[in-house]
């Protein structure tokens, strides 16, 4: 492998994430080298599948065929010029770097360690899988909406946190397992937050509603279900996400700022989701930009005992009211 093709991949992958959220990239590229190409390949992998998932051009059968040959070709180390061919001819053109990208994440994806090889192949296809098992499925429930989220974004925060021990300072056992406890937490919440703020794309575009249709059953006013869905991931989600971020060792800077990024701005954007109306509206809810790319060095500023101190009075504050 030469230098030029490491650049290349390197390249592409940071395209692809960029395109793919210009916020999530701020503290993903800020990752220091145990974690940058590790974390930015497994975000890429992860979103080549979600791209298929989302597809409003492919019946759920073929969804289920083509994510099925992109996990069997990813745990042989390859990529599938069938699935990457099929995708381009359906998806809107915003989208189809990641997969004129495709190639080049499995070729980053390859210059990782075995181990680091083994982790992300596990995660992604525990994903995948979880995925495909919603395609033909209607979340019904809370307890349904609980095992989709696990799929799509607890595995991420397991990976994540499996990832922190493999290649951090200071995991012990002990810390291990407490962030192990509050992985999926995290990811739920999130991906919790994701779903609300999505209503309205997720059912008139993409005709996939995920919130509960229990909700809808049992009250008729769209707002107090918006705001049920938001009381409900504070209290379920927010306090293990919390709990994550406060156990993170020592010694992982850019991996702490990482998760301060997303925990914050998931608080953000819980404020504003609240009582908000416009969620059921075409235009999406969205935090200013300016805020998002001045978030990095407002979290990353702040010492350890003052990012936890914010959170925690933040969820105090809203679960007593």
């Amino acid at each position: 492998m030469g230098r030029s093709s490491l650049e290349i991949w390197t390249k592409a992958n940071e395209e692809t994430l960029i395109n793919q959220s210009r916020s999530f990239a701020i503290p993903i590229l800020n990752l220091d080298e145990r974690f940058r190409v590790p974390v930015m390949v497994q975000y890429n992998l992860n979103k080549t599948v979600d791209t298929i998932e989302d597809s409003p051009g492919l019946e759920p059968e073929e969804k289920i065929r083509l994510i099925k040959a992109f996990c069997e070709h990813l745990l042989r180390d390859g990529y599938c010029a069938a699935v990457r061919n099929r995708m381009l001819e359906v998806i809107p053109e915003e989208e189809a770097f990641v997969f004129k990208n495709y190639e080049s994440t499995i070729g980053l994806f390859n210059t990782l360690t075995e181990e680091e090889k083994t982790l992300g192949k596990r995660w992604a296809t525990e994903m995948a899988d979880g995925m495909c098992a919603f395609l033909k499925r209607t979340i019904r429930t809370p307890e349904e909406l609980n095992e989709y989220c696990y799929y799509v974004a607890g595995t991420v925060g397991i990976y994540l946190t499996n990832l922190l021990k493999m290649k951090g300072r200071h995991v012990t056992e002990n810390v291990f397992e407490v962030l192990e406890s509050n992985a999926v937490s995290f990811g739920l919440f999130l991906q919790k937050l994701n779903i609300i703020r999505d209503f309205s794309e997720d059912r008139e575009t993409k005709k996939r509603p995920f919130w509960p249709q229990s909700y809808f059953e049992e009250e008729k006013d769209p707002v107090k279900i918006l705001n049920k869905m938001c009381d409900e991931t504070l209290r379920n989600d927010l306090p293990g996400a919390v709990e994550y971020a406060a156990h993170i060792p020592p010694g992982n800077d850019s991996y702490d700022y990482f998760i301060r990024f997303i925990l914050c701005s998931g608080i953000e954007y819980w404020k504003i989701l609240k009582d908000n109306s416009s969620v059921f509206s075409p235009a999406k809810v969205k935090l200013p930009r300016a805020f998002m790319e001045n978030l990095y060095t407002q979290i990353s500023s702040q010492t350890r005992e003052e990012f936890n101190d914010y959170c925690r009075r933040f969820l105090d504050e809203e679960m007593r009211s």
